[in-house]
């Protein structure tokens, strides 16, 4: 790598625990890295770098680091094949993104040895989710949409996991079994039907439902795969619509690698239906979490699509 850069979140979990594996390895300075003490420095570092034309750049921190980074790379440079390559370093509580096409278990070695062309990369090309609000100024970028239930987990995964100290796939397993197994009251304010209308083209729902979720990443936290539909579309969606039947029963079958036929109709009797999709349009009345972010509120048609693939090095 000629003249890789480095962007570092210091406030991520375990880079604020551990200390910065990049700076580790002595390549970071003052011109090259940018340490993220606010993310209000985010805009003009990016723009350095597109400007500068780094080739590569490093990023290490949690799923909001990435998608922040990232995002911003893309409201500056919308056209794909102009951005530099990027290497992700799981730095934060969750590291959704990272595990799928981030340098698995980071260290000096492995990051000189990537620099310095000694250790042959593995190239991942990955699209991202784009979201579009009608008549919004900006496009936010990132890898899981959801909305009903899973911003609601989320709201419960700041307020009463999070502050215990558990993080990761650990919040995520915490927040399930409270929904599966908690306690009526919590289970219901984290199932409440809210109102949504999706098109999908050839199809239209409309309606109250529990949860959407929209990805184009393979799977999700530990191992999960709740998408099961079928065709070409970069996207994956799953939703589930309000009375659905089962739902303990739905959510652990949901929730395992892979399903079976047999399951498949099954979920989709029970109100449970996933698609591969090209685009889709949303309206909704409720929150929307993109990677772990709350995204802004709006009653406006918000386009969903998939960005051209961006090229990772792991």
């Amino acid at each position: 790598m000629k003249n890789p850069a480095f962007i570092i979140n210091p406030l991520s979990h375990s880079v604020a625990k551990s200390g910065s594996v990049l700076q580790k390895t002595g390549r970071t300075n003052r011109e090259n890295c940018t340490v993220l003490q606010s993310f209000e420095t985010l805009n003009s570092a990016v723009a350095n770098i597109l400007k500068t034309g780094n080739d590569h750049v490093f990023i290490e921190g949690g799923d909001g680091t990435i998608h922040g980074v990232l995002s911003a790379f893309m409201n500056h440079q919308p056209h794909i094949d102009k951005l530099p390559e990027f290497t992700l370093l799981p730095g934060g509580m969750t590291n959704l993104v990272a595990a799928h096409v981030g340098l698995k278990r980071p260290s000096v070695k492995k990051l000189t040895g990537l620099m310095d062309g000694v250790r042959t990369p593995n190239r991942v090309d990955l699209s991202m989710l784009a979201v579009k609000a009608a008549g919004a100024d900006k496009t936010h970028y990132g890898f899981l949409l959801s909305t009903g239930a899973l911003p609601a987990a989320t709201r419960y995964c700041l307020d009463h996991v999070h502050t215990k100290g558990i993080g990761g796939s650990a919040a995520v397993r915490s927040t399930l079994l409270k929904v599966m197994l908690g306690r009526k009251r919590e289970r219901e304010a984290i199932l409440t039907p809210t109102p949504l209308y999706l098109d999908l083209g050839e199809k239209q729902l409309d309606g109250d439902h529990i949860v959407t979720i929209t990805t184009p990443l393979p799977r999700l936290m530990i191992g999960l795969k709740p998408f099961w539909g079928k065709g070409d579309g970069p996207l994956m969606i799953t939703h589930v619509r309000k009375n659905a039947k089962h739902l303990k029963r739905n959510i652990a079958r949901m929730l395992l690698p892979g399903q079976s036929s047999r399951a498949h109709r099954a979920l989709k009797r029970d109100g449970f239906q996933s698609w591969n999709i090209e685009h889709a349009k949303v309206r909704l009345d409720g929150e929307m979490v993109l990677d772990g972010e709350f995204l802004p509120r709006t009653n406006a048609p918000i386009s969903l699509y998939a960005t051209k693939p961006l090229r990772f090095i792991k």
